[in-house]
């Protein structure tokens, strides 16, 4: 596992609170791209859970899929959504009152192999019927535009090396393959998981 980096990125102030206009998915919903608030704690945990249960059914454990409860995610939302100060950012992507994706991004954990100036995209995810809709590409878009101006010349995303959905989401949007995979923990046992690198800015 990868030490965690003592590394800062500065998110800048001048970035946050944004709001960003996405293309109507139908034509009573407009997306909106924004600074998460911490009120959008619970939105966020019932995304992350219900996107963890969807897609890596058959790539974890079934035991620690069917713990995952948005009550639990709900407070460690909460931590990191008051805790941030420039060490991280996140933004969640809004369908009226309702939170359909989020991007969690920071400085990398990897500190080995990497210039000094590497920023991460944590998570990513998109709740299950808004997916295929552009959502995920605008927020990691957006993730990495914010990274850059934090001070970030390049982000990196991972994910599990059997997740070809995400594999194949990644490859799309021309990120190209770290050469060295490493393991994460997850329910109590290691699993393999892969990066890929983007030069910022991207997505453009």
């Amino acid at each position: 596992m990868p030490q965690r980096s003592t590394r800062k990125l500065c998110i800048p102030a001048k970035l946050w609170p944004y709001t960003v206009a996405m293309q109507p998915a139908t034509e009573s919903a407009q997306p909106l791209i924004r600074t998460a608030r911490a009120s959008d704690a619970g939105g966020i945990a019932r995304v992350h859970v219900e996107s963890w249960v969807d897609a890596y059914a058959g790539l974890l454990p079934d035991a620690h899929l069917i713990r995952l409860r948005p009550q639990a995610q709900i407070a460690s939302w909460d931590r990191r959504l008051a805790s941030l100060a420039g060490r991280a950012g996140t933004l969640v992507a809004a369908s009226e009152d309702e939170i359909v994706g989020f991007a969690h991004f920071g400085m990398s954990r990897d500190t080995q192999g990497h210039e000094e100036s590497a920023g991460e995209v944590f998570m990513l995810y998109v709740a299950t019927d808004w997916r295929d809709q552009g959502i995920g590409r605008s927020l990691l878009r957006h993730g990495f535009a914010a990274l850059q101006l934090g001070g970030a010349s390049g982000a990196e995303v991972w994910c599990l090396a059997e997740n070809r959905a995400a594999i194949g989401f990644y490859q799309r949007l021309g990120g190209r393959r770290l050469p060295v995979a490493r393991l994460e923990r997850v329910g109590g046992a290691d699993f393999p998981v892969i990066g890929y690198h983007w030069e910022l800015p991207a997505l453009q």
